[in-house]
């Protein structure tokens, strides 16, 4: 297997961890299932933010010292002239203190800071950071509406037959350079970037289809956008105006890098053009990247010029730092808050769930638990695509055999999801996943999910009746036709480095597979090379953490191919080719309804016909599913009751963690302390 070493460490804590999971597992894991149906509060937009000005502001001790040394503006004329006020109201704890660091964990290379052009910049809440979208998915979970809340656009409205919705952006908000946001950014952000086929941004044009036509952006003013529709009402756009769909990009910043506006310049030197050295990146978010060294760390200080402030006008956020200590695999950030070096984690490595559960509950625990949902998602995604991808004839073969139904039903067969539910966590925390959603997924009808269970003797009768046979008595079926006759069944199977649990499952699923005649390799990569893999097609099977169906209304165009990038194992190759299979049609069909339907129980409907069709014929093969825990430190004030890790968005930004406080007494030393945020004249 590649790259193995890199996740030894982690392998050697867990297995020093099975005798004492043993006696907890009743204690700590069926504790944490009882605790699921914990409640929690919802609210309307205007008790959790409003846009008003405030009688006065204040800002961070060293924000007013760089005041007073003339670096810095004073904060009145730093903020909007009506900022984003975050309410008491929708407070958990109320009003905080400045100070602390927020310490954590990225397993993802730094690549760089245009997020335009889909570079990471290492995920693990690096995004959150630094990004800002037009509306605030992270908000909805809290919402009595369960819709987006607003954001940078401070509200917006349809006109009456739906083909047009008007924005209001915050007027005068500024980047952390302190130079003006307005509407020239989110016009560059969706022509320049998200809607030009030269650059690999997270969505296209496919996902702005509406009736067949790219809807269209028309800047009104400064601080007004107008959005034009070719068909009525189509509501689900509005998921994709939040953060990292449509995290707006700094027009002043990028401009110049792009072909259009400069033809010296290539689209590479575009993509290219913020890599992580080149410090500190211009963003609207919370913090500012500072300091970046290569697998060590990366820091963040407060942006001086955040728009949003509290009720008593103090600018926010209140941690002044964030630390990503920078690692090669996310179990390392569950081991750094059990010793104390880390303030946060989702319990997403099912190997340690029980050490993790048990260690907050010991007197003097510095973190707790909050309980999740049934969204922690494991699949394979066979790569259905005879186009993309496809360099040669082993690579057509494959995919070919990937697109027959009895295949990938042999697939499901083969897998034992019991066994690895057991064996990476025994007791109730982990569970087998026919396919499709989650349990735990808005939407979810368990009626509609059809399963094809572990049966190894039904798998090998399957793989018989498409004629592979093991005839050279090495234990592994052959192809007996076509271009490979005579070769091995040998599939390989992607996974990222920082997946711990996925490299798990891929471990036993090798002797599953072997068991009834396939050869599985798995292929460990790092994250940001899966991702390209994954633009490219050039994977076979792709093992993969589907947490995004949790929510599934808010990811439409991730459900069926109605783009060319989408879903990521059936893309489209050049020139947009795709031969789509029988069912995906009625898919499509019922995504494109989906889009502009208004009635819950309508869109529930047709959520289970499309779940019925996804697991009959097993669009993807689900493994596990879990549930889905946060362990955040107890110091942190302001954290929403049952906030979740993952379902409209991640924990980061579902906590809102600008709120986020801690009081003097329990705060911890930053790392770079009093260094603010500066840029160079040039």
């Amino acid at each position: 297997m590649e790259r193995m070493s890199l996740r030894k460490e982690g392998k050697e804590v867990r297995r020093g961890f099975a005798l004492f999971i043993a006696w907890v597992v009743v204690i700590g894991l069926v504790t944490t299932a009882i605790s699921l149906a914990q409640e929690y509060p919802t609210f309307e937009v205007h008790e959790i933010i409003q846009y008003k000005a405030l009688p006065q502001y204040s800002e961070a001790p060293e924000l007013a010292e760089a005041v007073a040394r003339g670096e810095l503006p004073p904060v009145e004329e730093r903020l909007p002239k009506k900022p984003a006020v975050i309410m008491t109201s929708g407070m958990s704890d109320g009003p905080g203190v400045y100070g602390d660091v927020w310490r954590t964990v990225s397993a993802v290379p730094t690549a760089g800071w245009n997020w335009a052009a889909g570079v990471v910049g290492g995920w693990f809440g690096i995004e959150e950071c630094m990004q800002e979208g037009l509306v605030h998915t992270g908000m909805a979970w809290r919402l009595k509406t369960g819709e987006p809340g607003p954001n940078l656009a401070t509200h917006w409205e349809w006109s009456e037959d739906g083909k047009t919705l008007t924005m209001y952006l915050i007027e005068g908000a500024k980047w952390s350079d302190g130079h003006p946001f307005t509407a020239d950014d989110v016009l560059f952000t969706y022509y320049d970037c998200i809607l030009d086929p030269h650059v690999p941004s997270w969505q296209g044009a496919g996902t702005w289809t509406v009736g067949g036509e790219v809807a269209q952006l028309e800047k009104v003013d400064d601080y007004t956008i107008r959005w034009h529709f070719a068909k009525p009402f189509p509501v689900y756009l509005l998921w994709y105006m939040g953060y990292l769909n449509f995290s707006v990009a700094p027009a002043h910043v990028l401009k110049p890098y792009h072909p259009k506006y400069n033809p010296e310049k290539t689209y590479e030197d575009f993509i290219n053009a913020l890599p992580p050295h080149k410090l500190p990146p211009v963003v609207l978010g919370a913090w500012v990247p500072v300091y970046f060294k290569e697998d060590e760390a990366l820091i963040m200080k407060r942006n001086p010029y955040y728009w949003k402030v509290d009720e008593t006008g103090k600018q926010l956020p209140y941690i002044g730092e964030f630390y990503f200590r920078k690692a090669r695999a996310g179990i390392q950030r569950d081991l750094d808050l059990v010793a104390g070096t880390c303030d946060q984690t989702h319990l997403e490595t099912p190997g340690i769930f029980t050490f993790i559960s048990e260690q907050a509950r010991l007197p003097g625990a510095r973190f707790k638990i909050i309980p999740g949902r049934w969204t922690l998602t494991f699949a394979l995604e066979l790569n259905l695509s005879l186009y993309q991808g496809v360099k040669d004839e082993r690579d057509r073969a494959l995919r070919e055999l990937f697109r027959n139904l009895e295949f990938r039903k042999a697939v499901s067969h083969a897998i034992d999801r019991e066994t690895i539910a057991r064996t990476l966590v025994p007791g109730p925390m982990l569970r087998p996943l026919p396919s499709g959603f989650p349990s735990g997924a808005d939407y979810y009808n368990a009626e509609a999910v059809v399963s094809y269970p572990y049966n190894p003797e039904k798998a090998r009768e399957l793989l018989a009746g498409l004629g592979f046979r093991d005839t050279d008595g090495d234990g592994i079926l052959n192809w007996t036709s076509g271009p490979l006759a005579g070769e091995n069944l040998t599939i390989s199977v992607k996974v990222h480095e920082d997946q711990t649990a996925c490299i798990d499952i891929v471990e036993m699923l090798v002797s599953m597979f072997e068991a009834v005649g396939i050869r599985l390799v798995p292929k460990v990569v790092p994250a940001t090379v899966g991702q390209a893999m994954d633009t490219a097609g050039e994977f076979e099977f792709n093992m993969a953490r589907q947490d995004f169906l949790s929510a599934p209304y808010t990811v439409l165009a991730s459900l069926a191919p109605v783009t060319a990038q989408t879903p990521n194992w059936h893309r489209a190759g050049p020139g947009d080719k795709r031969d789509l299979l029988p069912f995906e049609a009625r898919m499509i069909e019922i995504v494109e309804a989906l889009k502009y339907e208004v009635s819950y129980e309508k869109r529930k409907e047709l959520f289970s016909e499309l779940q019925k069709l996804w697991t009959e014929n097993l669009y993807t093969i689900g493994v596990i599913e879990g549930i889905y825990n946060t362990a955040i430190t107890k110091r942190f004030k302001n954290i929403p009751i049952g906030v979740p890790a993952r379902l409209h968005q991640w924990f980061h930004l579902n906590v809102m963690q600008e709120q986020v406080w801690t009081p003097k007494e329990e705060q911890l030393p930053e790392f770079l302390p009093g260094v603010i945020v500066k840029y160079s004249k040039d």
